[in-house]
């Protein structure tokens, strides 16, 4: 155990060494992105488009007004013919014209419109909801791709920590076998293995720090933000307070609002057959007013209120409600195996968290022997009992070991921010 922390002090020396930049936490990046992701600017969109669809429902209730016009000439009109006596011969009848013009404005009042009006603000606050929900949802599965981003990002670091650490102790060794070498006490191949093990170390380092400088660059575009690739990230620390099943995730309240959302459009199926009330006005100037006789330009003016109610649909309403009924089963069923499938993966999570801490357990025990083991190879190497071959294959398997601990140590910090992601405790 002491050899495992004195490992940890080394990691956390070389990290700043090779850093010496700001530090950034897992959660920090969710905040960033919840604040720059193109995404999150819909919501207040969306928030003003439904105060206007809102406003121009709420105009249902003023009085509509319509400005016509119009110009006919037509074959025929009303004629009037009586046969009057000879001492009545001069008596004119008006002769109505076949051209005929009208100009009106038109009134409607809606008095009572069977309450569709008030359903269908009722249906845009819940569209509202509906949409900034599917965000949320969105937003959060955001926080999984920076999970996977970022825990790619520290496991690089701390390869990268390993790998010089092992270089150094090669460079060190180096510098022994050589001096050893000069007084002709030990072959030149021994330097030319440890030289050949610190060029593929090298490039070891190449690949990890070129994959770490492209994870920062796919990390600073998750978060609308630049992260410098010598940026040192912490490992956050995770407590499950409980491992009861516990269902928070934002999917939920999505499929709850849709649900709703399908019972609103059954209710409002009753107001398109509900009785509507309307008032109405008309004045208007043409020829012929109202007195069809007179061939004269006149005004004139009507009000009135009309009722109409569609008495019966043929069934058409009663299908629609069943049409919302199967509607939300299937919304039902939907949620019903999200659920379900969000149960398997939690249990996954917990046997990998269980499992991950097993392995921690066995990987301090393999670290202590190997470091043993390469500590009696390097005494041997000094004494010529064996080559340098054989001291670099301890030293890498003793190196591989530590690697695979903090892989492990990684891997089960991951699963357990992968558990409450399940749950929607993130």
């Amino acid at each position: 155990m002491k050899k495992i922390a004195f490992l940890l002090g080394l990691l956390i020396i070389q990290s700043i060494v090779y850093g010496q930049s700001d530090t950034v936490t897992l959660y920090d990046c969710y905040r960033q992105a919840e604040k720059t992701y193109p995404l999150a600017r819909q919501s207040g969109m969306l928030e003003r488009s439904n105060d206007l669809k809102i406003k121009n429902l709420n105009k249902n209730y003023l009085p509509q007004l319509n400005l016509n016009g119009s110009a006919t000439l037509q074959s025929d009109v009303t004629e009037l013919k009586l046969n009057l006596p000879a001492q009545f011969s001069f008596i004119q009848f008006p002769q109505i014209s076949k051209d005929m013009y009208k100009v009106t404005v038109d009134v409607n009042q809606s008095i009572y419109d069977g309450n569709v009006t008030g359903y269908q603000k009722k249906l845009e606050i819940f569209n509202l909801q509906s949409d900034q929900e599917s965000i949320l949802v969105e937003m959060y599965k955001l926080k999984d791709r920076i999970n996977q981003v970022y825990f790619s990002i520290f496991l690089l670091q701390q390869n990268e920590a390993l790998l010089n650490i092992n270089k150094n102790q090669l460079e060190s060794k180096l510098k022994e076998i050589q001096s050893a070498i000069t007084n002709g006490v030990m072959l030149s191949s021994n330097a030319d293995a440890l030289q050949a093990e610190l060029m593929k170390i090298d490039q070891q380092l190449i690949e990890t720090r070129t994959d770490r400088i492209t994870a920062f660059q796919v990390l600073s575009e998750l978060i609308s933000s630049t992260i410098p690739d010598n940026s040192k990230l912490v490992l956050p620390r995770v407590q499950i307070s409980s491992t009861a099943f516990e269902d928070k995730r934002p999917e939920l309240q999505l499929y709850n609002i849709m649900q709703t959302k399908t019972g609103v459009m059954k209710d409002m199926v009753n107001t398109r057959w509900n009785p509507k009330l309307y008032a109405f006005g008309q004045a208007g100037y043409g020829r012929p007013g109202l007195n069809m006789l007179s061939n004269d330009f006149t005004p004139w003016w009507t009000v009135g209120a009309k009722l109409t109610w569609n008495i019966w649909n043929w069934n058409l309403s009663k299908n629609e409600k069943k049409i919302y009924d199967i509607q939300n089963d299937i919304i039902g069923t939907q949620k019903e195996t999200f659920e379900k499938n969000l149960r398997i993966e939690a249990a996954s999570g917990l046997a990998e968290i269980e499992k991950l801490g097993e392995l921690l357990k066995k990987d301090e025990e393999i670290i202590a022997l190997r470091t043993r083991i390469t500590h009696t190879a390097s005494s041997q190497l000094d004494n010529g009992v064996i080559t340098s071959s054989d001291y670099i294959t301890r030293l890498t398997e003793e190196t591989q070991a530590k690697l695979a601990f903090e892989l492990h140590r990684i891997q089960l910090v991951k699963a357990k921010i992968a558990y409450l992601f399940t749950l929607g405790k993130l």
